[in-house]
């Protein structure tokens, strides 16, 4: 009978630790979105930059520039150019490190499921020095052996009830 017991306590754990894993990841999943929005959102804006505005916006700031200073039209054409590609550029790596930070929102739920099924495995492979055992007052051990008057003997290195 205890060992029935025992056995539901872990089936019993090992589905609140299910639950708790999968919401963990719906709420690392719903941050992790949130980011990848955002670094979508910023990619387009710098795409559209690049594509659609660019040429124009070279233009007019290099012949700003030509008109408020004595530089030659070309060189105020090139240097009106790597400013915007600048702007560009930050813009990008803005949105790499979003997309980044969704990936490091991802891998702390995969760290955390990992430490979980290790746990898990632990209380499976010897239950009495498992760290949920260790934690809680209760014991596989304990109370198996204190319940039970009945012991059986499989080798002489292990003793099951």
């Amino acid at each position: 009978m205890s060992h029935v017991h025992s056995f539901q306590r872990v089936t019993r754990d090992i589905l609140d630790l299910a639950e708790l894993q999968w919401q963990l990841l719906s709420v690392d999943s719903q941050a992790a979105r949130t980011k990848l929005v955002r670094a979508l959102i910023l990619s387009a804006v710098a795409a559209t930059l690049a594509t659609s505005a660019l040429t124009v916006l070279i233009a007019g700031l290099g012949l700003a520039l030509h008109d408020l200073s004595e530089l030659p039209i070309g060189l105020s054409l090139l240097i009106a150019a790597t400013v915007v590609f600048v702007i560009v550029g930050v813009m990008l790596w803005i949105a790499l490190k979003s997309i980044q930070s969704a990936g490091a929102a991802i891998a702390e739920t995969k760290s955390e499921f990992g430490e979980n099924l290790r746990g898990l495995k632990a209380t499976l492979v010897s239950p009495s020095t498992s760290p949920r055992n260790q934690i809680r007052a209760e014991s596989f051990a304990t109370n198996d052996l204190e319940t039970s008057s009945t012991t059986y003997q499989r080798n002489p290195s292990h003793t099951y009830q």
